[in-house]
């Protein structure tokens, strides 16, 4: 083998370059090879991600205190970690709550006025009367929904940032902790949905019964755990009291609510222009 690397031709110490660190087994021609990466690929992923969820899961907040104070190299970045979580969520039905019926965008405080008079304007244009147009909406939103859900971090990390200026100056923290919030708020509404319904058809089938277990589930997933991973992480986010912690939680899941009524402005006008 070559002591040098084929990639950037830097010198090799051991396996890996000590520039680019490609291993020096990646420039391996043989069958062998190839069928062992492809098998890795396929069934291993990096160990980083089981232990970043862990933290995420059952260690709330101190994944965020530990990658800002510098160690990152175990953890996931908190981008690919949302973007997992995003991808589930992809495939269950979004939340009316962010995916807004045309109707319901029309009656919105922040731009149903605007909505109603653009939609009208649409439908004349086209000769499009409204019973055709809002199913094709709803199915556009659906997916912008999905797929601008990120744009929900940052408006939240403006908040945290508020709220623990004191205890850290730099807006990147409180965007990270924002990420990691909204990924654990996410997996909850992903859990929740699957849980749920996994419940409603066991129910109907062997007990007859249609009630279904949203009244009981969704507040939990999408209120009460979210809470409590606001105000715990927060804590060791912040390094606050308790008192102070609560507070802060209570008003994080308020900031979760009231950049809803922005982000619905969005999918509104992208969903809009693409349909």
């Amino acid at each position: 083998m070559s002591n040098s690397c084929l990639n950037c031709r830097a010198s090799l110490e051991g396996s890996f370059c000590s520039q680019c660190g490609q291993r020096e087994k990646d420039a391996d021609r043989s069958l062998k090879h190839l069928i062992g990466e492809l098998i890795n690929n396929l069934f291993f992923v990096d160990n980083r991600i089981w232990v970043s969820y862990k933290y995420l899961v059952f260690k709330p907040g101190i994944m965020t205190y530990e990658f800002l104070e510098g160690k990152r190299r175990k953890f996931m970045p908190p981008v690919t970690l949302f973007l997992f979580v995003n991808v589930l969520y992809f495939f269950i039905s979004p939340l009316t709550d962010y995916s807004l019926t045309l109707t319901d965008q029309m009656k919105q405080p922040t731009h149903g006025a605007l909505a109603t008079r653009m939609v009208e304007e649409k439908l004349t244009k086209e000769e499009m009367d409204f019973e055709t147009y809002a199913p094709i909406y709803r199915q556009a939103s659906d997916n912008v929904s999905k797929t601008i859900m990120i744009l929900n971090v940052p408006m939240i990390a403006f908040f945290v940032y508020l709220l623990a200026i004191r205890k850290r100056k730099y807006y990147f923290d409180s965007l990270i902790f924002s990420m990691h919030f909204f990924t654990i708020f996410l997996l909850c509404i992903v859990v929740g949905v699957f849980t749920a319904k996994g419940y409603y058809l066991i129910v109907n089938q062997y007990f007859g019964s249609s009630i279904g277990p949203w009244v009981f589930w969704m507040p939990t997933f999408m209120a009460v755990l979210p809470l409590f991973y606001a105000i715990v992480s927060f804590k060791r986010f912040a390094q606050v009291k308790w008192y102070h912690a609560i507070w802060s939680g209570l008003f994080i899941m308020f900031a979760g609510v009231f950049t809803q009524f922005i982000y619905r402005s969005f999918v509104f006008f992208t969903t809009f222009w693409l349909t």
